[in-house]
């Protein structure tokens, strides 16, 4: 073979042959040589960097921390948590940057002892004065033929309302007419017996006898006269059943008249009706309701913790929604004796001058007792908020952090709001932007809540 390789022919292809096989092998003999080519640079450079990673403030060449893996309670970078105004914080804790102080336009003043007015507001009810309001019913059964006073209709007392006809009525009056003309027999039969007697022409006992019947049938009469003012006939109603013709036939008899006026017992207005033409009616059946609107009654309710600021003669002040503008002035003039003990509040009543007429009964009202004034620790009322029954402020640790601080309030009044625990006289408290704060505190919490 040796010797074949020494041919011309076999010698180009050994040197062929050797040259593959050296440039197949030359790679690898290179690395084993020359370690610090880029081949087997990148394991030490890792190694490296793991090892300047664990040094404080380690940057990588783009200029970033090397955080690739963060420790418990390190924020990736991009977190949505990252771009809250606010960081996290403390419960019952809000913090702002001046931007967001002057966006929320925030006021805050300190808390100040002062004169606060002992003065309550309340709520109630305008109704009409119980004293000049008359509920008019019939005395007697019948049926309503003319109504002469409509809704609105002022009226004075006496007037005649509607008329109604009733038999009841009727044969009253028939009774009436019948005891007029027996008692009017009886008298003429005691004129004569009187007579008799004193000529001696009958004994003492007949003439008293006579006398005994006149004075029966004067009471019939009697009797039968009140009857007819006991329906509601007055004295000129009465009279007027003597004027009446009488016709001549086979029972020679007066005239009766079954119908009768309803009168209204005071002067004042028409406020309610419920009668109507041809409606049968029954005694006592309210048809009319007549009320004198120059006066009012307004029913307060007072809650428990107030009844020491209220008292009988206590002056107060009236507004409605209608007339905002308008103030009604009165007084409380009685107080109920007794705490409700569904509602824990006490009725009240003030008697409210409306000789003008602006008030209606049935208006709600609002009322504000005024009982003197004392120094109390007090707040403007846009500084205290609330949730679920619990009232708080925001007082101002330092500029820009606002800490909740939960209080006990007091009566309110002139806008101010006494505070009888929670804050010490000169701390700082938003008077003007709290509800903003309380938005604030509250998106915080539902963030929280969601990050659990």
């Amino acid at each position: 073979m040796i010797r074949n390789f020494f041919r011309p022919k076999g010698m180009i292809v050994g040197v062929l042959i050797l040259a593959a096989v050296a440039l197949l092998s030359f790679p690898v003999s290179a690395q084993k040589k020359d370690p610090n080519k880029d081949g087997g640079q990148k394991p030490h450079q890792h190694e490296n960097h793991e090892h300047e990673a664990q040094k404080p403030g380690a940057h990588k060449p783009d200029g970033h921390k090397h955080d690739d893996h963060p420790t418990a309670g390190q924020k990736l970078k991009g977190d949505k948590h990252d771009d809250h105004p606010h960081g996290d914080q403390p419960p019952g804790q809000v913090k702002l940057n001046p931007e967001a102080v002057k966006r929320a336009n925030l006021k805050v003043e300190p808390v100040t002892a002062g004169s606060l007015a002992d003065r309550v507001q309340l709520t109630g009810e305008l109704v009409f004065n119980e004293e000049k309001m008359a509920r008019v019913s019939s005395r007697i059964s019948g049926r309503i033929v003319k109504i002469l006073a409509d809704y609105g209709a002022q009226v004075r007392q006496g007037e005649a309302l509607a008329v109604i006809d009733s038999v009841e009525l009727g044969q009253a009056q028939a009774a009436f007419m019948q005891a007029v003309a027996s008692a009017n027999v009886a008298q003429k039969a005691f004129a004569r017996a009187r007579l008799l007697w004193e000529g001696k022409a009958i004994s003492q006992a007949e003439f008293q006898e006579r006398q005994a019947k006149f004075e029966l049938a004067q009471a019939e009469r009697d009797y039968a006269e009140n009857r007819l003012h006991l329906l509601g006939l007055t004295d000129a109603d009465i009279a007027r059943m003597f004027k009446g013709k009488r016709k001549k036939g086979p029972g020679f008899h007066a005239e009766v008249e079954s119908t009768f006026s309803l009168r209204s017992p005071i002067s004042g207005r028409v406020v309610d009706r419920k009668a109507t033409p041809g409606l049968v009616v029954k005694p006592d059946e309210e048809l009319f309701t007549v009320a004198d609107p120059t006066t009012l009654w307004c029913f307060v309710q007072i809650p428990e913790k107030d009844l020491p600021l209220v008292k009988v003669g206590s002056p107060v002040v009236i507004r409605v929604s209608s007339l905002p503008q308008e103030e009604f002035a009165g007084a409380i003039d009685y107080i109920a004796a007794a705490v409700e003990k569904a509602t824990r509040m006490t009725r009240a009543r003030v008697r409210v001058d409306n000789s003008k007429g602006e008030l209606k009964a049935g208006m709600f009202a609002t009322i504000k007792v005024s009982s003197g004034s004392r120094m109390a620790l007090n707040v403007p009322e846009a500084a205290v908020v609330g949730s679920g029954g619990e009232q708080y402020v925001f007082v101002e640790h330092e500029p820009g952090l606002y800490l909740k601080r939960v209080i006990r309030s007091g009566p309110k009044a002139d806008g101010r709001v006494e505070v009888l625990a929670g804050l010490k006289e000169g701390e700082r408290v938003v008077v003007q932007g709290a509800f903003t704060l309380k938005s604030e505190l509250e998106k915080e919490s539902l963030e929280a809540e969601h990050g659990h």
